[in-house]
């Protein structure tokens, strides 16, 4: 399965915790996050990157950095938005910060 480098913060919902991460590359099937206490090996986490969310567990953790792999691959357009941001990543930027001074408006 094709990778997608990639450097976009993602969040990492385990049922004891929440947290912020730093997603690294990502493919249909799985991803590589880096955090700041990643989860342990075998772990079921929720991976939210912008809207889209995947459930996985993890399949290696090495020192702040850790495996995903997903119950269900990522859809079609889930995994061509992500595309879209690395290629288009300007474009996301101004977008993301449009979108939040209109949330405070």
């Amino acid at each position: 399965m094709a990778r997608l480098a990639i450097e976009l913060e993602a969040g990492l919902v385990l049922p004891e915790r929440t947290s912020r991460c730093a997603l690294e590359n990502v493919s249909r099937t799985g991803c590589r996050l880096r955090s700041g206490e990643p989860p342990r090996i075998g772990a079921t986490v929720l991976v939210k990157i912008e809207r889209i969310e995947a459930l996985g567990s993890v399949t290696w953790v090495k020192g702040n950095r850790c495996g995903i792999i997903f119950e269900e691959p990522l859809e079609v357009r889930a995994f061509e938005r992500l595309r879209w941001i690395v290629e288009h990543s300007r474009d996301h930027e101004q977008n993301s910060l449009s979108h939040a001074t209109a949330v405070w408006r």
